[in-house]
């Protein structure tokens, strides 16, 4: 009996630990609670503060760790979302814990562990097309397009063959890997099925282009740019069918604005007349004055200044004759009666120029 005050003062403390046990399981259950009601709303900060003190308070709880790791996926901390997924027992880690996995290392560019979960939930989820469609693309952009092939082929032979965001990228990788003859029909199939826009027909397009059918290329093509007459690429490439097919005219049009379309112009503008800048400031007067003429060229605004400027660096390059022609374009263009008080200056400095070669 001598061991019964010890006996009795463990069983205390086992009560007391139990009981402090349950205390924090309910000190977090509730934290929980309150920042289910925060997520209700959308009020993500403050449901983050609340689920944070309630892993605090039990770390052993699992719902709240979860539900954390949401919270700092929303607000784009993909690194903390990841850190607390991890501190989930493997044996818990289910289909959603998977999907944070997936989307935050694709949003932190960690591209090998994305494909890596996005495997896992293809394999024990077949039926998340979101997945599938994301990890084909993800697949393709990375030069792995016989993995998206078997990926998206899998989800459309055993799951759904009507889910388009995963046949674009089925197709896709058919493209990639230069298998036109299967590509052209699931293309076409995706344009009736309401896909019809800049980059199913310029593929369409590229795939016949690839299988030698240059009526077929051109025809999508221009359909492509239609939709987008700013692709300097697709219109290179619509431009050499029309040379194939003898169409001129088209392919002249069509080699032009896709030089046009290279840079845009008002980024050209900018581009010619910072480099007519420098070069008059290292005294590189012909070629100033020559950047000069790009910019007169590609300013829509057509500013008077641009001509003066020209003026300026054919004098000073000793090419009168240039220097005479644009100064009289100068005065021809300025001498208004609105002209402001510079304009003016310029405009008595401009005929100065002239008269004294006369």
């Amino acid at each position: 009996m001598k061991h019964t005050p010890l006996i009795i003062a463990l069983f205390l403390l086992c009560l007391a630990n139990s009981a402090r046990a349950q205390q924090r399981q309910c000190d977090a259950s509730l934290l929980s609670q309150k920042g289910d009601s925060c997520m209700s709303i959308h009020d993500t900060f403050h449901a983050m503060q609340f689920y944070l003190a309630g892993v605090n308070a039990d770390t052993t709880n699992v719902d709240a760790r979860r539900k954390l790791a949401a919270c700092y996926r929303k607000t784009g901390n993909h690194q903390a979302c990841i850190t607390n997924l991890d501190r989930i027992p493997a044996d818990s880690i289910g289909h959603d814990d998977m999907r944070m996995y997936y989307y935050s290392y694709l949003s932190i560019d960690s591209n090998d562990k994305a494909a890596y979960w996005g495997e896992q939930i293809t394999k024990h989820y077949p039926y998340d097309s979101d997945i599938v469609a994301s990890l084909a693309s993800l697949y393709n952009t990375t030069n792995k397009p016989e993995r998206a092939e078997q990926t998206t082929k899998a989800y459309i032979t055993q799951c759904d063959s009507t889910n388009m965001y995963v046949n674009k990228e089925y197709a896709y990788s058919l493209y990639l890997q230069l298998k036109y003859d299967e590509a052209i029909p699931l293309y076409k199939k995706l344009i009736a099925q309401g896909a019809d826009n800049y980059t199913s027909n310029f593929i369409l397009g590229m795939c016949y282009d690839g299988n030698y059918d240059t009526a077929n290329a051109q025809k999508y093509l221009e359909k492509a740019v239609e939709k987008n007459g700013n692709s300097s690429y697709c219109l290179y490439r619509l431009a050499m069918a029309e040379e194939g097919l003898v169409m001129d005219s088209l392919a002249l049009e069509h080699f032009n604005r896709s030089l046009e379309t290279a840079i845009p112009a008002s980024r050209q503008l900018i581009i010619y007349t910072k480099l007519a800048s420098l070069h008059f400031v290292h005294k590189r007067y012909a070629q100033a004055a020559r950047a000069f003429q790009l910019v007169i060229a590609h300013d829509p605004t057509d500013k008077p200044l641009n001509y003066y400027n020209a003026a300026q660096m054919f004098l000073a390059a000793d090419d009168i004759t240039k220097a005479d022609m644009y100064l009289k374009i100068f005065i021809d263009k300025a001498d208004k009666p609105d002209a402001d008080e510079s304009t003016k200056k310029l405009l008595e400095t401009a005929r100065k120029q002239l008269n004294k070669k006369k």
